[in-house]
């Protein structure tokens, strides 16, 4: 028996120590997971393995407090660690619901639509604010932008909110192996995350700009080539046939590993420059690619959600100013519909991967976007909008032995950490703003929250102070934003639209809605801002 004596200050001070080990995952000099070990060798009679007097006795001073603590975390060892499947984590980036399996009839997604045919597809998955960086660290860490900090293209999470267990970096915590390929994290400014994955990460800080095949569609010395490449060519030449093989290759070797893997495969596309192989191109009729409504701009809403973001007005081949003619704006979606038919190619393949080396029926596959887009409609392109063509993404679960079915339950992407880790079986992770969801895929009537938060800054993207802060909530039926300055907190736009007869969101309602109605929104937006 171990007799310990310490006055109550220093054992407050080492209670506080190791709970902040196990919520945080510092290692303390072990891995919690070998203190569990060591703690299950030690009581069932065998010998503490722990080396060196000095590290003996640190390691019994923490058994002790150990035994005391009776945490959660410690009790689930024996818990939740009695099946662990393997998580592919799979990511389009700039993906809208331009999916065969979502109703797009245009579309020619088969491996998506083979996918959803065996998982739980949700039909209302929202992110918590439409652009690449903030959107995959909230959606990574499980937190609101504002719990976080991020708003900006260049800002990384680890600057703003330090401490937080990323999603991957959870499960490695947990006892799995962690690898990511192509974008997962946010692709620029050096937003890496070596907390979160076993091995450096690989193909995570490559540029969309300059992935290109043909000479002719980038000037030399220019940082932007043309909108849109159709190409014929052998071998891996885009980024996204890199990450491919790479993920190939890495499914073959985890195959044969002891520890049960959590990969993360970002693909690039249909992020502009819209480029494909010419025989996905060749699956289209361009006259048959059209918008989805009315591509007039809005005139009843506030001038803070619309803006001509320049990423696209940059490349060599578009206007820097102006409306599209209607030949640009066929061919530009043309070339989104062929670079989402090669993003699905990709995703079959690595899908097939997992079949080929006997890892299919253990492994939980989730396919999700950063956020959606506009190919013209409200006279907008690409994202950054409170609205619905930018904040209502595809997410589908394949789980092995899951009945397939569609939800329409209200999902936020904050949502995915905790959902992912029950699923795993693993602890519940503190402190996260997300929900688990797993209680769906038992009903699939299911409801899950009354609505989806989302909301976006002004100016973006730019290191300019934030002056605006445009934040929204989507229910069943309705969308209601508010917009507020920085400085006095003041409300200086609201917008509310019936998005369920108003999908594209262009009647603004404010002020001809019931005052009930206008109420509970405006309530329910209150929860989320002031929770």
């Amino acid at each position: 028996m171990v007799h310990t004596k310490m006055k109550s200050r220093q054992l407050a001070a080492a209670v506080k120590h190791i709970r902040g080990a196990i919520r945080y995952g510092n290692s303390l000099n072990w891995n919690i997971m070998a203190w569990q070990a060591e703690l299950k060798n030690w009581t069932s009679g065998g010998n503490v393995t722990i080396q060196g007097g000095e590290n003996r006795m640190r390691f019994l001073y923490w058994l002790f407090l150990l035994l005391l603590l009776t945490t959660n975390e410690t009790q689930a060892s024996e818990t939740y660690f009695n099946k662990n499947y393997n998580i592919i984590f799979i990511g389009a980036d700039d993906l809208r619901m331009n999916i065969g399996a979502y109703g797009d009839k245009t579309a020619i997604t088969p491996n998506i639509d083979a996918l959803a045919a065996q998982g739980v597809v949700f039909d209302k998955a929202y992110v918590q604010f439409a652009s690449c960086n903030a959107s995959r660290a909230s959606m990574l860490t499980g937190m609101y932008p504002d719990s976080i900090n991020v708003f900006k293209l260049n800002t990384h999470f680890r600057n703003t909110a330090p401490y937080v267990i990323t999603l991957p970096q959870y499960f490695k915590n947990n006892g799995y192996h962690t690898e990511s390929i192509g974008k997962v994290y946010h692709n620029y400014a050096n937003i890496r995350d070596d907390k979160s994955w076993t091995v450096p990460a690989r193909l995570d800080q490559e540029s969309h700009f300059d992935d290109y095949v043909l000479e002719s569609s980038m000037t030399k010395g220019d940082k932007k080539g043309i909108a849109a490449e159709s190409s014929e060519y052998t071998g891996d030449k885009y980024v996204d046939d890199k990450i491919t093989t790479d993920a190939i290759q890495t499914i073959k070797r985890l195959k044969n590993s002891k520890k049960p893997f959590f990969l993360g495969v970002g693909f690039m596309k249909p992020h502009a420059p819209y480029n494909a192989p010419k025989k996905f191109w060749d699956l289209y009729d361009r006259d048959d690619i059209q918008a989805l409504g009315s591509t007039e701009k809005l005139d009843n809403v506030s001038k803070l959600n619309w803006f001509n973001f320049k990423e696209i007005r940059s490349l060599l081949d578009l206007p820097k100013k102006g409306q599209f003619t209607q030949e640009t704006s066929q061919r530009l979606r043309h070339g989104y519909y062929a670079a989402t038919s090669y993003m699905d190619d990709n995703v079959g393949q690595v899908i097939q991967a997992l079949k080929d080396n006997d890892l299919y029926d253990n492994t939980i596959i989730v396919f999700w976007s950063d956020h959606g887009y506009h190919l013209g409609e409200n006279d907008h392109w690409t994202k950054a909008t409170v609205r619905e063509l930018d904040t209502r993404v595809p997410l589908i679960f394949r789980i092995p032995g899951q009945k397939a079915f569609v939800s329409s339950a209200i999902m936020e992407y904050i949502d995915i950490y905790p959902t992912l880790a029950k699923l795993a079986n693993l602890p519940p992770p503190q402190n996260l703003d997300g929900q688990s969801f797993t209680h769906v895929f038992n009903d699939s009537n299911s409801k899950h929250k009354e609505g989806a938060f989302s909301q976006i800054s002004r100016p973006w993207p730019g290191n300019k102070p934030i002056k605006h802060m445009g934040y929204t909530i989507r229910t069943e039926s309705y969308r209601y934003t508010r917009w507020l300055a920085i400085k006095g907190n003041k409300v200086v736009a609201e917008e509310l639209y019936h998005t369920a007869s108003d999908p594209l969101e262009r009647i603004n309602i404010i002020k001809t809605v019931s005052e009930h109605t206008l109420k509970e929104l405006k309530t329910l937006l209150d929860k989320r801002l002031f929770k």
